[in-house]
């Protein structure tokens, strides 16, 4: 991985994941779960291929999607993996990008290598999870009305 991978996955291990723990996920890496008996409630770190050592683009995207259909769905298409991705599309209830949520349309963020954006990154991002994303997603997960919801559109907003 070059310098600023690293950063990002540091920031992850170091700030954001304990900071999703105290919200209520479980997870570690680019993905985590809400517990939830009904549905996979998840949350994703989406990195881009456009990332380089020096600059790491990434965004978070959302997915709410019922066991019992994700379980179905499975049976129709066994390619499916056991646990469905919030980095993936496929079948959903609610399937975001944070995006929209944060500024009104897709968003990436691109942590330097050098460090030189660091903390002001890693403070968006918090900020970001806790007044915005987590509480959309748990909005989501309580609505338990048919779907799909939600968007993946590629406006800009960066």
């Amino acid at each position: 991985m070059g310098q600023a991978q690293d950063r990002f996955a540091r920031l992850v291990k170091s700030m954001w994941g304990p900071a999703l723990r105290e919200l209520g996920f479980t997870g570690s890496g680019r993905v985590w779960t809400l517990a939830d008996p009904i549905d996979w409630a998840m949350l994703g770190f989406q990195t881009s291929t456009a990332s380089t050592s020096d600059q790491a683009k990434f965004t978070i995207n959302l997915l709410v999607v019922g066991k019992a259909a994700w379980d179905d769905a499975r049976a129709q298409h066994p390619w499916y993996s056991a646990r469905p991705s919030p980095n993936t599309i496929a079948l959903h209830r609610y399937a975001q990008r944070s995006g929209p949520l944060i500024c009104g349309a897709d968003h990436w963020w691109h942590l330097a290598g050098d460090g030189s954006n660091e903390d002001e990154i890693r403070d968006e991002v918090l900020c970001a999870l806790r007044a915005v994303i987590v509480p959309k997603l748990k909005a989501e997960l309580a609505d338990r009305t048919p779907g799909p919801r939600g968007r993946f559109e590629k406006l800009r907003c960066d």
